[in-house]
């Protein structure tokens, strides 16, 4: 009688996912007034049908039918107008291919999210790799520095060695 499942759209679009409904497919069970027992005497759950032939109207079907309960079924309101119904089956087909997409950019989110906090952990190495580098600049100027006064000292040895030559030459020849 009533088709909570996905609806033959889908079968005729080769779409063999299957598909949520655009709004929930129950209501809760003790949520809906008057109150409508099945054959348990039990207060019945109202389902939502999202079939072509029904979209979005309401029925009642035992709340443990799928445990053993009963066969009760039964609709809460009539059908729809067929302008109605046309709208309700354009709406549902509209909100599916949102909610895909929705999901898909969830998860490139996601992606996005690990991704970047991926390279916020190699932005930390690379702080720590040079804040350790940052200790050996004091450490490089200080060579630096010292590279630059033997430099200077091997000058100042080379125009000794040539004064000392130098005078050694006069001393000999003299």
């Amino acid at each position: 009688m009533a088709d909570s499942s996905s609806s033959s759209l889908s079968s005729l679009l080769g779409d063999d996912e299957r598909r949520t409904s655009p709004t929930p497919y129950r209501v809760k069970p003790l949520e809906y007034e008057p109150p409508i027992d099945c054959k348990c005497n039990k207060k019945a759950a109202m389902w939502i049908s999202w079939s072509d032939d029904n979209p979005g109207r309401r029925y009642l079907k035992c709340l443990k039918a799928r445990d053993g309960g009963c066969d009760f079924i039964g609709w809460f309101e009539g059908p729809h107008h067929p302008f109605v119904q046309t709208l309700l089956i354009d709406l549902r087909d509209a909100v599916w291919p949102l909610k895909k997409q929705k999901a898909s950019l969830r998860q490139a989110v996601a992606e996005l999210v690990e991704k970047v906090e991926g390279l916020e952990d190699k932005v930390d190495e690379l702080k720590e790799e040079n804040a350790r580098l940052d200790g050996f600049e004091g450490e490089k100027e200080y060579l630096e520095g010292k590279v630059e006064r033997l430099e200077l000292e091997k000058k100042l040895m080379r125009v000794l060695c040539a004064v000392l030559f130098v005078v050694a030459v006069f001393l000999r020849f003299g």
